[in-house]
């Protein structure tokens, strides 16, 4: 585990498509992510891709957030990147730990999209999210 602890020190940046940039800033101005930062949408991109089970590789790669920023809920990241790759052996690996990230990017990737066709419907928003969630 001291191999997966000293990366986290050491990594920067959790990453996004370039392009999602624009949705990222446009939902936090929206009345339901008031407030929330990066990391926070982020986790819930992540949450709700891997709810729906989409994934979508990142193409341009751009700077989101420092990964610090995440404090402990990093390990909710891992863990989700972990259990995907279904192998205990990237627990002790830099390399492995990386792929893990990369898992959870692609998950925030595509969820973040989701995100943003269900602000598209505001009266339906909450009542969706919460079926995609919390129903399925």
């Amino acid at each position: 585990m001291a191999a997966i602890d000293e990366f986290i020190s050491r990594i920067n940046y959790f990453n996004i498509d370039k392009g999602k940039r624009e949705i990222y800033n446009k939902l936090k101005k929206s009345v339901i992510f008031r407030g929330m930062g990066n990391p926070e949408l982020f986790l819930l991109s992540l949450v709700l891709g891997l709810k729906l089970g989409k994934r979508k590789k990142i193409v341009n790669s751009g700077n989101l957030f420092r990964i610090n920023e995440l404090g402990n809920r990093v390990w909710i990241a891992l863990s989700i990147g972990f259990a995907e790759l279904n192998d205990t052996s990237v627990f002790e690996t830099k390399d492995g730990a990386r792929m893990a990230f990369k898992v959870c990017e692609e998950y925030a990737n595509a969820g973040i999209d989701i995100l943003n066709d269900l602000m598209k419907k505001p009266t339906e928003f909450i009542i969706t999210l919460t079926e995609e969630i919390i129903d399925k």
